[in-house]
């Protein structure tokens, strides 16, 4: 037997109902079932990338969680360090003072 992943249908149409629907069309069901599905896995993503920053590779705890949930969507992750522009000192050379 496997355990299937994500969110029942029976839940989703719960939630409907508690927020005053009286009836559901199950494309909006199926709609709202993906959508919690990929929410959920990006604040897993998030908080696993959390996780690994602090060292934890198998762990990941409340605190990882509520960060991703606060920096959902806003969070990016730099590609490369911006370089570093240089200086460039003028010395002059002139000798008449």
């Amino acid at each position: 037997m496997t355990k299937q992943k994500g969110f029942s249908s029976y839940d989703i149409i719960e939630f409907f109902k508690e927020v005053g629907a009286g009836k559901v069309n199950e494309k909006a069901v199926d709609s709202l079932k993906r959508e919690l599905e990929e929410t959920v896995e990006d604040l897993v993503h998030d908080a696993q990338f959390y996780a690994n920053y602090a060292g934890r590779s198998s762990l990941i705890r409340n605190s990882d969680v509520k960060l991703a949930n606060a920096n959902h969507g806003r969070m990016r992750i730099p590609q490369k360090p911006l370089a570093k522009k240089r200086l460039r000192k003028s010395v002059s050379l002139r000798t008449d003072h």
